[in-house]
């Protein structure tokens, strides 16, 4: 699913992420790398593939897309050092040739230079280039004339069939100054977001995106 903001196109991906076509870039929110192992050790269960979900979809993003850089929304990794970074700084390791930036989360309470060692550009606060701000906390209100991508919400759209059928599929959300990209990461959970005016909600299955309204 393509879409057009600021005479730019973007390529809304069923990986639950978004290409930006002029850049080549893959922008991506809330990995959550390292939830699946804390869980793991607080006994609650997890599906056993779901690390190497995460890490299957990336590898199907760059080689579909041929990204030659990635902007992470926030939330790369959820919490205290684990092994899943070990996981990451070796997948980082093998697309060296692919530049990375990350605006920082929430959960992102690893220090700095870990990030840094990882050859990944930081930036503590919103990250801006040409017409478009890229930071992690949706805003309430247009702060410029120009266009924001976030993340932080995981947003899920709930769908209803006829009886009482309903699924909750996660969804990108785009409003008239802003964009909030799905939660990429697994057993991240989701908030339900509504329709509204000057809003448009594309829910993503593994196969297809599609328009809501």
């Amino acid at each position: 699913m393509q879409i057009e903001i600021k005479e730019n196109h973007f390529i809304l991906l069923t990986q639950r992420a978004i290409f930006w076509q002029e850049t080549q870039t893959l922008l991506i929110g809330d990995l959550h790398l390292g939830k699946i192992t804390h869980f793991r050790k607080e006994g609650i269960a997890v599906p056993p593939n779901a690390i190497e979900n995460n890490f299957e979809r990336l590898n199907e993003l760059v080689q579909n897309t041929g990204a030659t850089r990635i902007i992470f929304l926030g939330d790369l990794f959820h919490a205290q050092y684990n092994a899943e970074w070990e996981l990451f700084k070796n997948w980082r390791t093998a697309h060296h040739y692919i530049e990375m930036l990350i605006v920082i989360g929430n959960h992102d309470i690893l220090p700095v230079s870990m990030f840094l060692e990882c050859n990944l550009e930081v930036h503590l606060n919103d990250y801006e280039e040409g017409n478009f701000i890229f930071t992690h906390h949706p805003k309430v209100d247009a702060v410029s004339e120009k266009f924001i991508f976030a993340g932080h919400v995981h947003p899920v759209f709930t769908t209803y069939g006829k009886g009482r059928q309903s699924v909750r599929l996660p969804c990108f959300v785009i409003d008239n100054h802003q964009a909030i990209v799905p939660s990429f990461g697994v057993f991240t959970g989701g908030f339900q977001m509504d329709l509204a005016k000057d809003r448009k909600i594309y829910i993503t299955t593994e196969t297809k995106v599609f328009s809501v309204c």
